[in-house]
């Protein structure tokens, strides 16, 4: 993972880069983005929403095999490492 820089130097990194154009085409991106990443989140909790409430009135929620998982997630990486 690369550092991060302070947010000044960043600016003038992608402007030097000729990346954006702009200031402000960097915070219409920025906030294009930020739009995104909210409504993907309002999508999910959309999802989670009719499980949370079956929660609250007590409702038993899904069974699951703890260990199962665990093992289906380190063949599944095992296969991902093996993969060129």
């Amino acid at each position: 993972m690369s550092k991060l820089v302070p947010l000044d130097q960043f600016v003038e990194q992608q402007l030097a880069s000729g990346r954006y154009q702009s200031y402000d085409a960097m915070v219409q991106e920025g906030l294009r983005l930020l739009q995104e990443r909210e409504q993907e989140w309002d999508r999910i909790a959309e999802q989670l929403r009719p499980a949370a409430e079956r929660f609250k009135q007590g409702e038993p929620g899904i069974p699951f095999d703890a260990e199962d998982i665990i093992r289906r997630g380190l063949e599944r990486l095992h296969a991902r490492d093996r993969t060129p």
